[in-house]
């Protein structure tokens, strides 16, 4: 696999030739010791199935005792009671499964990545989850998980960097579910230490007096949820090449907006939403419908959550459950939940777009004509809202319908003399024509006018069957058949 770089207009990833890249991803951030290898070819061989193309991992886990693998191997050694040094990995010679003597903590989680690899998938990794730096969640308060400081996360940072600087399907995530600054409490120093040690160690030995070259890597930070996203603190560092937000519905859209709007232009995306079974509320059509309104507001992919899965419950003898007594016994009941199998079809749908369009697009909720529709509706699990976006050249658009009211557009914003339009079902990846499912795209109408000239002005379009929550459309206009 080559590595992933920012578009030239910076608001997508591409790949080494130059074709976009809509990342699909999977939390699974604790597979690194909570499966052992079978384990992870199962999960892999399940996502791969499913079409996504990213996971998103933890180097290992910042809980007060720590934590070993699968293999009962620990990352690293101990200092002050139980915890860890980060300067002091767990290493071995060798790395042959099945001789304990050889195979380390460290090369077990490469065998993640490269299991991912093989699969055709990108590993998003974060070094160390936030509590080892930025401590208490919620209030940053200092706690005895903090093992970072500003020189250790640089040469912690160097040392992964180094370990891990051949994995051409790596990008990296700092933070780990936390704020960089709480009050008084500025954590920044020590994450862009860890930024510049990465770098460093992906990159090679560089000279004293040279600068960090981030050439080399593709980074991001992971916020907390309800607080400043990625960009509040680090938007126009160099370490920084894409933002993320984890937020939940009624703040998803604006952080997206807001991210969109800033220069220089960085891609953004929901990295962290709400996850499927959340407090038994969040269903199919909850991940849905954040998922197509943050990409149409204008996120470069979107990542899909899932509360029975992400610390695989059930696997080997420290098992971590749930805490909902609705969860099952084991990780893999959860690998088929009908959010996750769905996710496949918004990469589908972002695919049918030629390489130029996919590059092209911008958000647009002028498109809409009348009241868009609120992002939540009661207690956060509800959604009527309109999301639209198109081409730049106006040559195409897509409205997604949270719960299949009706779109009105307006067609003079979009090229002309006249457009084919689509109904594209977010449920089973099919297009519909006359009540009919079709997998090919096919137009239920043509002909529309569209453009300057006369006969454009606004037009409605109401999707199949009555609006209620669960029935979500996407709307798909363009040039042509």
């Amino acid at each position: 696999m080559r590595r992933l770089r920012v578009s030239e207009n910076g608001r997508f990833l591409v790949r080494a030739d130059g074709s976009p890249f809509f990342a699909l991803a999977d939390t699974a951030w604790e597979i690194a010791w909570r499966l052992d290898r079978g384990e992870v070819d199962r999960y892999i061989r399940r996502r791969q199935r499913q079409k996504f193309n990213t996971i998103a991992i933890v180097a290992f886990s910042g809980e007060k005792g720590g934590c070993a693998n699968a293999y009962g191997d620990s990352p690293f050694l101990r200092t002050n009671g139980d915890r860890y040094d980060p300067l002091r990995p767990v290493t071995t010679p060798g790395d042959r499964p099945g001789h304990p003597e050889e195979y380390d903590y460290w090369d077990h989680l490469e065998y993640v990545i490269d299991a991912a690899g093989s699969a055709g998938m990108y590993v998003i990794l974060l070094p160390a989850w936030g509590n080892c730096t930025a401590g208490g969640y919620g209030n940053g308060a200092p706690s005895d998980e903090i093992i970072f400081d500003v020189d250790k996360a640089r040469r912690y940072g160097r040392w992964i960097g180094n370990r891990f600087r051949s994995k051409t399907n790596l990008l990296w995530m700092l933070g780990g579910d936390r704020s960089a600054v709480y009050g008084p409490r500025d954590y920044r120093p020590v994450f862009r230490a860890m930024a510049a040690g990465i770098a460093a160690g992906v990159g090679g030995p560089t000279g004293r007096n040279s600068r960090t070259d981030f050439s080399t890597t593709l980074m991001s930070y992971h916020p907390q949820k309800w607080a400043p996203n990625s960009s509040e603190w680090f938007h126009n560092d160099p370490w920084l090449a894409f933002n993320s937000i984890q937020d939940q519905p009624k703040d998803q859209v604006p952080a997206v907006e807001h991210d969109w709007g800033l220069r220089p232009p960085k891609p953004t995306w929901l990295f962290e939403g709400g996850y499927e079974h959340r407090q038994d509320r969040y269903n199919d059509w909850h991940i849905r419908y954040q998922s197509y309104q943050t990409v149409f507001a204008g996120g470069f992919g979107v990542t899909y959550g899932n509360m029975y899965l992400y610390n695989f419950p059930g696997a080997g003898d420290k098992r971590k459950k749930s805490g909902d007594a609705a969860a099952p016994a084991k990780w893999e009941a959860s690998l088929d939940d009908p959010g996750a199998g769905q996710m496949q079809y918004l990469l589908k749908l972002m695919a049918s777009l030629t390489d130029e369009q996919f590059l092209d697009r911008v958000p647009d909720p002028s498109l809409i004509d009348g009241d868009a529709g609120a992002m939540e509706i009661g207690e956060g699990v509800r959604s009527n809202r309109l999301q639209a976006t198109r081409g730049r050249r106006g040559d195409y658009a897509m409205v997604y319908s949270a719960n299949g009211r009706a779109i009105r557009v307006r067609m003079e914003r979009l090229a002309g003399p006249a457009m084919a339009a689509f109904w594209f079902d977010p449920r089973s990846g099919k297009w519909w024509r006359q009540g009919r499912a079709f997998g090919d795209r096919t137009p239920f109408q043509e002909g529309v006018p569209s453009g300057p000239g006369p006969g454009a002005g606004v037009r409605e379009f109401d999707p199949p069957g009555e609006p209620a929550g669960g029935n979500d459309w996407v709307l798909m206009l363009g040039l042509g058949k």
